[in-house]
């Protein structure tokens, strides 16, 4: 895709958006719009489990990413056949109970629970490495580079696909690869940012999914909140569309965002 083509592609799903966001979506992670929160709104659960998360694996593995601001990320891995659950957080540091406003010594993350049947390890990472520019060196520890491995050999292809990377770009590659330890849910406004900036698709979610956990770890969610994010094709989300629990209106208004991808 040119440049050209990308440009067009983001004015046109921008253009859709604008018209079925509130208050609008900033790119970043400097803005709090008032979102909607299931547990305060006092939200009724009025609809039946979506297909694809009653039919999600009882058995996955977690990956944990650090590549700049969380919202972004979180969309583009949840567009991804094989994730089952995302949300994102604070990782990394020794500061107690963080928040968006007192991280401390933390960086924004993201943790990603996916089926090891259906998408690898291996194919995470490289949607982490060519999701970022990883030859910069941060200029803030919220927003650093990092690579956070469960085990052994997560550590190893971390190590190797970073090694590969260095060798290809001819440069330093900054990305710090260390043990995972902790992970502090981020506040509820984060998760699924993009889904959240669009009220009338939100209103299905959490009739479906009234508590916040439950929202956050829906497939469906991730799935919606990626092709709001402009990930996906057009011909991935008519496949998977009847199966994320939405209304009518809520099918029409995802296929006209998917017309822009």
């Amino acid at each position: 895709m040119t440049a050209s083509n990308k440009a067009t592609r983001l004015v046109l799903l921008g253009a859709i958006l604008i018209g079925a966001i509130l208050a609008g979506i900033l790119p970043g992670c400097a803005r709090e719009n008032r979102m909607m929160n299931p547990a305060k709104d006092g939200v009724v659960p009025d609809a039946s489990i979506p297909p694809i998360d009653a039919s999600a694996p009882a058995k996955t593995e977690t990956a944990t990413f650090a590549l700049g601001c969380f919202w972004g990320p979180d969309s583009r891995f949840g567009s991804l056949d094989g994730v089952v659950r995302t949300r994102v957080g604070y990782a990394g540091g020794t500061t107690q109970s963080p928040t968006y406003h007192n991280l401390g010594d933390h960086t924004e993350t993201i943790q990603i629970d996916y089926d090891p049947t259906q998408i690898s390890y291996e194919q995470l990472l490289h949607i982490y490495w060519y999701s970022h520019d990883t030859t910069l060196k941060s200029w803030s520890r919220q927003y650093m580079s990092i690579v956070f491995y469960h085990n052994s050999e997560q550590q190893r292809l971390a190590m190797e696909t970073k090694q590969r990377g260095e060798a290809r770009l001819g440069r330093t590659v900054y990305t710090e690869i260390i043990p995972f330890s902790e992970f502090h849910l981020a506040e509820y406004y984060h998760q699924k940012y993009y889904l959240q900036g669009v009220p009338k698709l939100m209103e299905e979610l959490v009739a479906i999914y009234p508590n916040s956990g439950d929202f956050i770890d829906s497939t469906a969610a991730a799935r919606i909140n990626g092709y709001l994010g402009g990930n996906g094709t057009l011909e991935a989300l008519e496949e998977q569309l009847s199966s994320f629990g939405l209304s009518p209106a809520g099918n029409e208004m995802m296929l006209e965002i998917g017309r822009r991808l």
